[in-house]
Order: structure tokens, then sequence, then C-alpha cells
């Protein structure tokens, strides 16, 4: 009688190695809770992935630059505001017929807008256009605003260029407005007040007479032009305020869905990863003593 076990140890250690790489496998789903340790796993799902991941990286992006934009409006709507006060201000100082304190307030509310007008949000100046490392004025008084030459337009150095940021895949945003654009007729203003005030009919002391009156009456209309341009770029930046948070719930809600999908392709489903570890397990116990019993096979019992 001839006995041959090759064959079936061969087999018996197939299916033990076999065991024992879907135990190793199912233990690795548990632990790191992936359907594997790398794209390769995936098969045909790895290019999907791929994209998807690049995808959820660009939304994140644009998640974090318009979060840092919004603050960067927020500070801008601070400044707008404090531009519209000052335009306030001077529209109701040059309401009153007694001139004895108008130059005091005028002063007061030049330097407000020169305050505004220099505002910076991380280190730069939102109202100097493209070019943000200088300041957008050159005056920081009444009498280097009146030492302007050829006009009030050359104490602005702000850039002609408006600042952009993209908010989206298709969309380039103006993010303000430039100190010029602003407050030029404002600046033109204060500069005519000041010459008028050291011309043959000023000072403004005491009781104005006829003559300074009609010239504050037409300058409190040009305040209220300035005032209003102010406050349609105030109301310019509300609504980029708006449109960039609805940009951001967008951007989230892509972000979202994306992270679902991903996750319902490379997570590992953890009851089915833990049973077939189990089965596993077992099947390794019953292949290795099956793998043992042929590997002691011996004649010696036919032969007593």
């Amino acid at each position: 009688m001839r006995i041959s076990t090759a064959a079936a140890s061969q087999s018996a250690l197939m299916d033990l190695m076999k065991s024992q790489r879907e135990a190793f496998d199912a233990r690795e789903q548990l632990s790191s809770g992936k359907k594997a340790a790398d794209l390769k796993g995936y098969a045909n799902s790895a290019e999907t992935i791929m994209t998807a991941r690049a995808a959820q990286v660009r939304a994140d992006g644009f998640i974090d630059a318009n979060k840092r934009l919004t603050s960067r409006l927020e500070v801008q709507d601070l400044a707008y505001r404090e531009l519209s006060d000052a335009a306030s201000e001077l529209r109701t100082a040059l309401t009153t017929t007694e001139g004895t304190a108008l130059m005091n307030d005028v002063r007061a509310a030049f330097d407000k807008v020169v305050s505004a007008l220099s505002t910076k949000f991380a280190g730069s100046f939102v109202f100097s256009g493209v070019r943000t490392d200088s300041p957008p004025l050159n005056a920081s008084t009444l009498a280097e605003l009146q030492a302007a030459a050829p006009d009030v337009s050359a104490v602005f150095e702000n850039a002609d260029r408006r600042q952009t940021a993209q908010i989206d895949g298709e969309t380039v945003l103006e993010v303000n407005r430039t100190a010029s654009e602003v407050a030029g007729g404002l600046m033109a203003v204060f500069e005519r007040l000041a010459d008028f005030d050291q011309g043959p009919n000023g000072p403004f002391d005491g009781p104005m007479d006829a003559t300074q009156q009609a010239y504050i009456q037409t300058e409190i209309a040009n305040v209220i032009d300035a005032f209003d341009t102010i406050n349609d770029a105030m109301a310019e930046n509300g609504s980029k305020q708006a449109r960039i948070e609805a940009s951001i719930r967008g951007h989230q809600e892509r972000s979202d869905y994306l992270t679902q999908m991903i996750a319902d392709l490379e997570d590992a489903d953890m009851a089915e990863a833990a049973t077939r570890l189990t089965q596993a397990q077992t099947a390794v116990e019953v292949s290795a003593r099956t793998f043992a019993s042929l590997s002691q096979v011996s004649l010696l019992p036919f032969l007593r």
C-alpha cells in the first residue's frame, strides 16, 4: 500500500496561509478603520478617492481663505463706520452760525478720517489697493493737506487698482475700494475749509457773516455727497460680507459631501471586520491543526 501526503500537506499549508492573511487584513481594518493600508488596496476606487481628496483640499482651502476675507471685511466695516461718523460730525459742525470752534471740529473730523483710512488688516493697509505695504495718505494734518500740489489728489498714494480675492473656482471679488475713491471728495472739503479759514474771508471766529454762511452752505452739500459715497462703499462692503458667508456655506457643504463620499469608499465596516477576524482566527486554528496532523503522518503504525 502506498500512502502519499505531499499534496494534502501542501493544500493544508495554503489554507493556513490564506486564513492567516485574512486574519491579518481583518485585524488591520479594525486597527485603522480603513479598508486598505494604501491606495493600491482600493483597486478601481483609487482614482475616485484621489480625485475626491483633491476636490476636498481645494474646498477646504477656499473655506480658510474666505474666513480670512470675512475677518478683513469686518475690519473694513469698522473703518467705513468711522469714516461715516466723521462725515456726519463734519456736517453737523457746519450747521452752526458760530465759527469760534468750527475749525477745531473740522480738525477732529479730519483726524478721524486719516485714522480710518490708515486701517490695517494682517499688516496690510486695506485702502491702499494692490499697494498694501504703504499707507494710502501722505498727509496727517490739515497744513500738509493744504500744501499738496497740484491739488488734494496728491495726498493719496494708494494704487489705482483694487485688491482682489478668488472666493471659488470661478469668482474673483474686488476686496475694497481705494482711499481716493472713498474719501477724495471729503478730503477736498477739508482742504477748501482750511483755505477759506486762512483766506480773505476768514478766519472762522465768532458769529459768521453772510459770506461765510453762504460758503458753509455750499460745503454742507459737498459733505452730504461725500457722506453718500462713503455709505455706498459701506453698503457694498456689507453685500460682499453676505456673499462670502454664502460662499463659505457652499464650500463647507461640498467638503462635507466629499468627506462622506471618501468615507464610504475608504472606511471599513467595523462589525463586518470583527466578524471576519473571528472567522479567520477559527480557520487559522483548524488549518494549523490539519497541517500539523498531516505533517506527523507515518507508516510505522501500519508496519507493526
